[in-house]
Formats: C-alpha cells, sequence, structure tokens
C-alpha cells in the first residue's frame, strides 16, 4: 500500500493535465475539509482550544483518511490488484492541482490584457487571500505570479514528492496535511494555539520540496543564483514559500514580494530580486510555462529513481 508505483504517478499528472478538477467529483481535499470541520466542532465545544488539542485534531483527521484509504485499499486488492492500483493513482491525481491552478491563473489573463482590472481583481481573489480591490495592473501581475510560485510547491511538487516517498497514502497524508493548514493553520484568536500543529507539520513536510523546487529552477536559470534565492528565502516569514517565490522571480528576471494588505492590514514582507522590474501580464504566462517545465522535471526525476530501484531489486 505505502510502496510508490513509477506509472501510478506518471497517470496521475495525465489524469490532472487531462481533467484537472472537474466541479462536483468527490475530492480528498473536501472529504478532509468536511472531517476537519466535524472534529473541530466535536473537539472544541468540549475543550478550550490548546495546542495538544490540535495536535489530536490533525491525528483524528488524517488518522480517518488514512484508514478510509486503508480499508478502500483492502477491498479493491481483494476484487483485483489492478482495482488498488487504480484507487492509488486517482489519489496521487487528486493530490496534485497544477490543471486547476493553470486554469484559474490563465482566467486573470484576459482581463487584464483588456485593462479591466475590476474583473481581473475579483479573479485573483479565487486564488489569493491578500486584499485585491485596490490593487493596479503590476500589483495583480505580482499577486498571481506569485501564487503559481507558491502553488508550485504545496499543490504539485510536495504532493509527488510524498508520493515517490510512501506512495498514495503519502501524496493522501500530505494533501490532508496541507488542507488542514489552509483551515485552522492562522494567527488568530481561534487558531493561534489549536492550529500550531497543523502549521507546523505543513512546514515540515514541505521543506524538502520546496528546496527541490528551487534548486530545479536553478538547474534552467541560473546555479550561481543559489546562494542568493537562499538568503532571500530566509527573510520571509514561512520557512518554505519563500524559497519558490525568490527562484520564481530570479527565472523571470522580475521583481517580487514586498508588502501585501489583508483585511485592510498592511504586513511588510521581503522583496525578491529587488534591483529588477516589477511584474507584467506577460510574465503571468511565463510564470505557468515555469511550474509546468519544474512539474516535468520532478516527475521525470522520480519516475526514473523508482524504475531504478526496481531494477535494482530484480538484479
Amino acid at each position: 500500500m505505502w510502496r510508490a508505483d513509477p506509472l501510478q504517478i506518471i497517470a496521475a499528472i495525465a489524469l490532472d493535465r487531462i481533467l484537472g478538477d472537474p466541479r462536483g467529483w468527490p475530492h480528498i481535499a473536501r472529504f478532509a475539509g468536511r472531517l476537519a470541520a466535524f472534529y473541530e466542532k466535536l473537539l472544541a465545544a468540549r475543550i478550550s482550544r490548546t495546542v495538544p488539542l490540535g495536535v489530536l485534531f490533525w491525528i483524528l483527521v488524517t488518522g480517518t483518511m488514512v484508514a478510509f484509504y486503508a480499508v478502500l485499499w483492502r477491498l479493491c486488492m481483494a476484487l483485483n490488484p489492478l482495482a488498488a492500483r487504480v484507487l492509488g493513482t486517482l489519489v496521487i491525481y487528486q493530490a496534485i492541482a497544477a490543471t486547476d491552478l493553470s486554469r484559474h491563473v490563465k482566467a486573470i489573463l484576459e482581463p487584464l490584457g483588456n485593462s479591466d482590472l475590476t474583473r481581473a481583481r475579483a479573479r485573483l481573489a479565487w486564488i489569493v487571500g491578500r486584499d485585491t480591490q485596490s490593487l493596479d495592473a503590476p500589483e495583480i501581475s505580482r499577486a498571481a505570479i506569485e501564487s503559481v510560485a507558491e502553488s508550485t510547491t504545496d499543490a504539485v511538487i510536495a504532493p509527488l514528492f510524498w508520493g515517490f516517498i510512501a506512495g498514495a497514502p503519502g501524496a493522501l497524508i500530505y494533501r490532508t496535511a496541507n488542507t488542514l493548514d489552509s483551515i485552522v493553520g492562522h494567527r488568530t484568536n481561534a487558531y493561534e494555539k489549536f492550529g500550531k500543529a497543523s502549521a507546523r507539520i505543513d512546514d515540515l513536510l514541505n521543506w524538502i520540496p520546496s528546496r527541490i523546487c528551487a534548486a530545479v529552477f536553478c538547474l534552467f536559470s541560473s546555479a550561481v543564483r543559489w546562494n542568493t534565492i537562499r538568503r532571500e528565502a530566509a527573510a520571509h516569514a514561512s520557512p518554505n514559500a519563500g524559497w519558490s517565490e525568490a527562484a520564481m522571480a530570479h527565472a523571470l528576471g522580475v521583481r517580487l514580494g514586498g508588502e501585501n494588505f489583508y483585511d485592510g492590514q498592511r504586513i511588510p514582507g521581503p522583496v525578491f530580486n529587488a534591483s529588477s522590474r516589477a511584474a507584467a501580464a506577460t510574465d503571468i504566462s511565463t510564470s505557468l510555462a515555469w511550474m509546468w517545465r519544474v512539474t516535468g522535471v520532478c516527475a521525470a526525476s522520480f519516475v526514473i529513481v523508482l524504475v531504478a530501484l526496481r531494477f535494482l531489486r530484480l538484479t
């Protein structure tokens, strides 16, 4: 169940490329979200929102997801081993979201190209958490590119990496952890303590993938920028997000980062590739091309390693 399968990774990427995330279909992230709402209501109604309770919450949601997968996997194995492989492929496919991200980002390009900033801001709000209502064209472009950069790690490379490490259950655990971080991993009165475990576990699971992502960017742009990217990434509040954003900034030759507003509150942030020009609408398409390039290299690398390991076991 935990063994990575190169054919599953290939098929999962192909399904994502063809189908994306069809609306209305059952999805592991939505299932994890419903479980999170159920367990949060069950736990927080009886006990104060402490850090240990947040740990229990994470274990319950993730454990239920894995247990449910294990039951389905055993049923599929009893039916036919091929059915179990199909199940694993579907889980890895749903753990990645490259095509859906690409579609949302491309939806911003048309109104932005027509100088319809109102519609561009509205569509940008689908993919970012910052305030968008007063952003000008360069800031809309910057926000879209930063979303592509960060999502290259947590929506593509990280689930593929954990699928490579631990098969479909690894991808499932990662997607569940990432979903829980997006739900409760916030520094608010309600979630400062309760969501700490979810936020820290998500940071831990993204630590290696974020650096792999940045390394692949450097492989295609310039390896000598690695030290610059590492230095700039260290200034980000997140231990991981700065890596892909800094790498994307240098790959595109644009300036990313800086201050953002959330619910009217100004949040300063580091600037990446500060001496370069402001981002433009044309850079959004280029950032998506970079996302697919990094995805292809990482996926191919994981598949080659898995095939080599299987060959060595046979010899």
